[in-house]
């Protein structure tokens, strides 16, 4: 019973998350690095509140310990939502998010000199075909779209980008818990509060794009500040009730059904480089993760696979 309500959640606060944002995204473009400020905002004054009970409980994990890891999942958090305003399509940004698998096991080798199961490799090459034949169908390629192209082009190289860090985010996660235990309020808190400063360089921009947002917009705000909060949180409870490869293959399946909610209701047209894409990455994250196998082992949840 816990387990399923849990799963309810995650679903109905992620999937209202990345719902409210494409609509936010398609009338206000311009707005995502001030969505991005106030969800860590948010969040940070919850955590203040809530976990270091007004600043008298200190963190079980160094400050110091957080900086590399702090640094990885502002740039990727960030990089993630500025992609809206590159002419990058909703359905495009989640199918290249949902190549995550393939990225960490890169760096995961890389890192760890290791090679990979054969499973993890044959997994990894459908879900990069599946994402690469949804980049081609998703291109435009209309002349009088060469401007909007050029956006384009910028916004899938940082989505891409955005995979490595989000995998060596990942790695710099389980270096933390391995060593000082796991306190996922804790870093969930530090990972959100440290980075506030840094908004301090686009306070003019941000500024002007409050005073220019109409109150419908801000509703819309809000309503995804909390949507995203109540999915953060959810996907933390869910990582202490299963296997971390379940929660993943839940997750993935969390960006299918917005995939679904986005084409039906703001329709969106899935070519069938879209469609063949989707079921290759689909297929490649059950064979990835051997989800139907009765040997699972467990691996530890990344930051990167509690966003939108």
């Amino acid at each position: 019973m816990g387990v399923s309500r849990t799963t309810l959640n995650v679903f109905v606060g992620c999937c209202s998350s990345a719902f409210l944002m494409e609509i936010l995204m398609a009338r206000r473009p311009s707005s995502a690095n001030l969505v991005t400020f106030l969800q860590f905002f948010f969040i940070t004054l919850y955590g203040f509140v809530a976990t270091t009970k007004f600043g008298t409980v200190g963190p079980k994990i160094p400050l110091k310990q957080y900086l590399m890891l702090v640094t990885l999942f502002f740039i990727t958090t960030v990089a993630n939502n500025y992609v809206y305003a590159l002419h990058v399509p909703s359905t495009l940004h989640m199918i290249i998010r949902s190549a995550s698998s393939p990225a960490s096991m890169l760096v995961y080798c890389c890192v760890k000199k290791q090679m990979p199961k054969l499973t993890n490799a044959i997994g990894s090459i459908l879900i990069s075909a599946g994402v690469a034949l949804a980049m081609y169908g998703g291109a435009p390629t209309d002349e009088e779209n060469k401007g909007t192209f050029l956006y384009w082009c910028i916004g899938v190289t940082i989505l891409l980008a955005t995979l490595i860090t989000g995998a060596f985010t990942g790695l710099q996660q389980e270096r933390l818990y391995s060593q000082y235990g796991k306190h996922p309020n804790e870093m969930l808190f530090y990972t959100h509060a440290i980075p506030l400063p840094a908004f301090l360089g686009i306070s003019s921009q941000l500024m002007d794009t409050s005073s220019d947002l109409p109150m419908d917009a801000w509703v819309l705000v809000a309503l995804n500040i909390i949507s995203q909060f109540y999915c953060t949180h959810s996907v933390h409870d869910l990582a202490t009730k299963e296997t971390s490869v379940t929660v993943t293959f839940i997750l993935t399946l969390r960006k299918f059904v917005s995939l679904l909610i986005s084409t039906i209701v703001f329709k969106n047209n899935l070519n069938i480089y879209h469609v063949v894409g989707t079921l290759l990455v689909a297929v490649g994250t059950c064979v990835y993760f051997d989800f139907f196998s009765a040997r699972r082992r467990q691996r530890p949840v990344s930051i990167k696979t509690k966003s939108n």
